[in-house]
């Protein structure tokens, strides 16, 4: 019978409801760990003291901030199941056989590493998160489980999936970038490099984590900043910055930098906007990148 550790790393953000119901779905040998990464919000941090204070909770806090892959390392290493369930804070689970799902995957086939998928609320709360809401469920309705199975590193996301303890310690996420980005690309590369198979499946929890069109794009400028400091490798299996390669091999970075800079204070008008386009949004970060790269 496997052992299983639900992992949910969290910054500020109140998870409390989130592990009450996980806590519910726990088998009897299951434990769950919330690694707040030195939250500061005092009331976020009492609410979730108090959903880890649960029979079969608990929750670690490090000295200092530790950033989002060294407290996912940190969580895996004081695990005690030899399964990692990991979830991000501000995920809501949709089905009570969440967890039930998972182990019957895991029970029923080979696979060491299962994805269970991201799904979307049914309408945008404020219409200052429109531009990250119409950019989640245009993903959703995109990546479909057809299509997961048929590209498995490439989307493989760090915000809902179920890991060997063992083969987690031994790849571990990269610390190397503390800021947002890519931690999951790289652990997706690094399974593809090892040859570990990914097994996605139907188990969607639900995002809520929806930042305002300002925040999320200071987001996304922070991780292509990152993505043009990373290995060439990574550049390619990214598909911004493989459309970067392409436009560099015809000669034509140059004049998508000055189009960029012309254009760049009429695509963030839309994109700060209450209609935002999502087009624009990719124009833009094709833009972007072009300028930093």
């Amino acid at each position: 019978m496997m052992k299983l550790s639900v992992l949910i790393p969290t910054y500020n953000c109140d998870c409390s409801r989130l592990v009450r119901e996980l806590q519910r779905q726990l088998p009897s040998d299951g434990e769950l760990i919330v690694g707040d990464d030195c939250s500061t919000d005092k009331d976020i941090i009492r609410k979730n003291d108090e959903a880890a204070c649960l029979p079969k909770c608990r929750a670690i806090r490090p000295q200092h901030n530790l950033g989002r892959a060294a407290i996912r390392n940190a969580l895996a290493q004081e695990a005690k199941g030899d399964w990692l369930l990991f979830i991000d804070a501000d995920a809501e689970v949709r089905s009570q056989s969440f967890i039930a799902n998972y182990l019957t995957a895991a029970e029923g086939s080979m696979a060491n590493v299962i994805c269970g998928g991201t799904g979307n609320i049914s309408q945008c709360p404020r219409i200052e998160t429109r531009l990250r809401y119409d950019y989640e469920v245009a993903a959703e309705k995109r990546l479909t489980l057809e299509h997961r199975r048929h590209h498995p590193y490439a989307q493989f996301t760090t915000f809902n999936f179920l890991i060997r303890r063992d083969l987690f310690l031994s790849t571990l996420f990269d610390e190397h970038g503390k800021e947002y980005g890519h931690e999951d690309t790289l652990f997706g590369l690094e399974l593809k490099r090892r040859g570990i198979p990914i097994l996605h499946i139907d188990n969607k929890l639900t995002h809520l984590g929806l930042e305002d069109a300002n925040v999320y794009l200071e987001k996304t400028e922070t991780a292509l900043r990152s993505l043009a400091y990373m290995s060439q490798e990574l550049q390619q299996h990214a598909r911004i910055s493989a459309l970067a390669f392409r436009l560099k091999r015809w000669h034509m970075l140059g004049f998508t930098r000055t189009l960029f800079t012309i254009c760049k204070p009429l695509l963030r008008s839309n994109l700060l906007g209450k209609h935002p386009n999502q087009k624009l949004f990719a124009l833009y970060k094709l833009g972007y990148y072009t300028s930093i790269c």
